[in-house]
């Protein structure tokens, strides 16, 4: 019988390198706020995510109602309803393991955590997918890397999702974002770094818990980019046009449509803050 640990220790490429992220943005349903926040600090954090092999980082972040109540009105969201969404999680893998890390997500909820009681039915997946790392802007010279996003002091995040006309047109999308609008407003923003994703298909099925909605298949698969905006002030005190002085260029353009756009502060860790100002 072989030794999986030995396997995994020496399984290669083991660069400290994000190829891809767990990107899960959920919803509590009304009246069970306080018990999903414990149930997943306490558990499905580390059970459902920073146990598995190539998950290297993570991190929560949640949006109160008056964080939720400054998301950038678009005409067709990619949350649904617009408002949902208390709760985001951010996981980063390890590059070239991308789909090995998802085997073992999908293996642990579905076979050693739900059967025995540790999912939690009283919550709704508003937007949930596997991405892949596309790359990642830093606005300062220094020792700050990309990989070091989810462990840094930072103090907010921007979520934003971005989709292009067609797949076709992702390529162009993508070039314009990273050669063009994202430096020019990097440079001046109250972010430090931003980091683009695209989400993938679910290559294990789908994890579905009996009386849960099942996860839905991500959309825009192909023609998306979910950018990751990390922020050195709180979103609370940052104007509207401090957050979106990008949004006039994406909307004049034909390379791109804002989809989502909405900040999220960490979470407070061992704590219930936030929780009574979620509604």
């Amino acid at each position: 019988m072989t030794d999986p640990y030995s396997e995994i220790a020496l399984q290669l490429p083991n660069d400290v390198e994000i190829g891809g992220a767990l990107i899960t943005m959920v919803e509590p349903n009304p009246g069970h706020e306080h018990a999903y926040n414990r149930w997943y600090e306490d558990d499905h954090f580390y059970s459902g995510a920073m146990h598995g092999p190539w998950t290297f980082a993570g991190r929560r972040w949640v949006a109160p109602r008056a964080l939720r109540d400054r998301r950038a009105a678009v005409e067709n969201s990619a949350v649904q309803p617009p408002d949902a969404g208390c709760y985001i999680s951010l996981y980063w893998i390890t590059r070239g393991h991308e789909e090995d890390n998802e085997r073992w997500s999908f293996l642990a909820m579905g076979e050693a955590l739900m059967p025995h009681g540790r999912g939690f039915t009283e919550r709704t997946h508003v937007y949930t997918a596997f991405h892949r790392y596309r790359f990642g802007l830093v606005r300062d010279t220094g020792p700050m890397k990309p990989h070091l996003a989810l462990d840094a002091d930072y103090k907010g995040v921007l979520v934003e999702v971005v989709d292009a006309p067609t797949a076709d047109g992702l390529g162009a999308l993508e070039r314009w974002l990273q050669e063009e609008l994202l430096p020019r407003h990097l440079a001046t923003s109250a972010a430090g770094m931003v980091l683009a994703f695209t989400p993938v298909p679910f290559t294990q099925g789908r994890i579905e818990q009996p009386g849960t909605p099942a996860v839905a298949p991500p959309e825009g698969v192909g023609s998306r980019l979910c950018l990751l905006w990390f922020l050195e002030q709180d979103p609370g005190g940052l104007t509207d046009d401090k957050l979106r002085a990008h949004h006039g260029e994406l909307a004049a353009s034909d390379l791109g449509t804002l989809a989502f756009s909405g900040p999220f502060v960490p979470t407070a860790v061992g704590t219930d803050r936030y929780v009574d100002e979620l509604r």
